[in-house]
């Protein structure tokens, strides 16, 4: 080593002046760099400053993706810090990798986390490229798809997983978070319900309510509401909804929104799947969101409704969509009548009777449900089969369906098998009620 560093000095010399400048400012960058990492074998304790690589080459990742292991153990440490910060209540040791620009925007999510009564980690999966953040921020600078695992307390659902995008850069030889948002449309993370503002959260027993902030009297009656018709729902089907209906009712229509955007729907609730971590990726259950223009005039039967499309979540979507809608349909209209809304009830299946059955060929197609009839003919169908075979069958038929009904054939030998009709049967039944 002595010669290297002597062979080194000859050459400085021999060169000239002209070298200084630029010699001097490798040594700033790389010295400043250097000062927060530990030495190569010494341990990263969590409590120790999560640094930087010892040259702005090694903080930023490779063409090829690889992480200088320094630099990733940095960033895997300001990771397990926020976990630790949220499991601990710590607001201050969730904020202490964060750059000064970022930190009302990440108290507020910490708030919300803890309000939701989130246990998370968090998991590096993979860097990507950004160079819009290198350009803003620096060369020192590098972004990762981030794997945010959770539970949330009083749910008993499973660990559920949502990505985030994290960009890091160095500042006065310390990694910063400077950009949580980079990647929200590359891989449509910000969109979970902790990520518009100050919200309020209602928990009862086997259910969970989460709106904007200064709107809990609203979400008083969406739980005690939500309640009572999951009730119902587990009694018409024992066994299958999942433990805790989860709904979002927030003014912001970006909640829990896919990229790309899903064609807009009729209905006033969407389901949107709560992702699993597992390799299989199942998901652990589903969020009920309701659209914000649904918001003042949802009801119990539409709950109802949106309850039933929780299924498909737990059993699977191979299903087809007749049954699925046609089942959901079957709920409102029971509750429908409930409330005393019979004459409603009959009203409607008069009118698509007379219009849709008599010439009915076949059962629609999962692709044409944006067809104002096809909710209504699926119904019928359903609630047909209901009468002539009874619920439970009809139930058994459509567990077995949703998982291994991955083409026409396996669903026409499973209703076959379940219910005496094959498809043709069906059709030709439905249309003698409108003779």
């Amino acid at each position: 080593m002595p010669g290297l560093w002597a062979a080194v000095r000859r050459w400085v010399l021999s060169e000239g002046p002209a070298l200084w400048p630029a010699l001097v400012a490798m040594l700033v960058v790389g010295g400043g760099l250097w000062v927060g990492v530990p030495p190569p074998g010494r341990e990263i304790r969590l409590t120790a400053d999560a640094m930087a690589g010892t040259t702005l080459q090694q903080v930023r990742p490779s063409p090829t993706g690889e992480v200088d292991p320094r630099l990733g153990a940095a960033v895997d440490t300001i990771l397990a810090r926020r976990g630790i910060a949220v499991r601990q209540n710590n607001l201050q040791l969730f904020l202490s990798d964060v750059a000064p620009e970022l930190r009302d925007e990440q108290r507020q999510l910490f708030e919300n986390m803890r309000k939701l009564g989130m246990t998370v980690t968090y998991r590096r999966a993979e860097v990507w490229t950004n160079y819009e953040a290198v350009r803003r921020y620096g060369l020192a600078t590098g972004t990762f798809r981030v794997s945010l695992r959770y539970q949330i307390a009083g749910s008993r659902l499973a660990q559920a997983a949502t990505d985030v995008g994290y960009t890091y850069t160095v500042r006065d030889g310390r990694l910063f978070l400077v950009d949580d948002n980079d990647l929200d449309r590359a891989i449509g993370s910000g969109r979970q319900p902790w990520d518009y503002g100050p919200i309020d959260v209602v928990k009862r027993r086997n259910v969970l309510v989460v709106v904007d902030r200064g709107r809990l009297a609203y979400a008083e009656r969406q739980a005690d509401e939500t309640v009572a018709m999951a009730r119902k729902i587990r009694a018409l089907w024992k066994g299958h909804l999942q433990i805790v209906p989860m709904v979002v009712a927030m003014r912001e229509p970006g909640v829990l929104t896919e990229l790309p955007p899903t064609l807009r729907g009729t209905e006033p609730t969407r389901v949107q799947p709560i992702p699993s971590p597992a390799v299989d990726g199942r998901p652990v259950g589903g969020w009920i969101v309701v659209r914000p223009e649904a918001q003042a005039t949802f009801d119990s039967a539409q709950l109802s409704h949106a309850l039933m499309h929780l299924l498909p979540v737990r059993l699977g979507e191979e299903a087809p969509r007749w049954l699925v809608e046609g089942m959901a349909q079957y709920a409102e209209s029971r509750q429908l009548v409930a409330t005393g809304r019979a004459k409603q009830v009959a009203a409607a299946r008069e009118d698509i009777t007379r219009r849709s059955l008599g010439d009915l060929v076949r059962l629609p197609a999962d692709d044409e449900f944006l067809a104002t009839d096809s909710d209504g003919i699926s119904w019928l169908a359903v609630e047909h089969l209901i009468k002539q075979v009874g619920l439970r069958a009809v139930t058994d038929f459509y567990v077995q369906v949703a998982r291994r009904g991955y083409n026409r054939p396996a669903q026409e030998r499973l209703l076959l098998e379940y219910t005496g009709f094959t498809e043709q049967n069906l059709v030709d039944a439905l249309r003698t009620l409108a003779q």
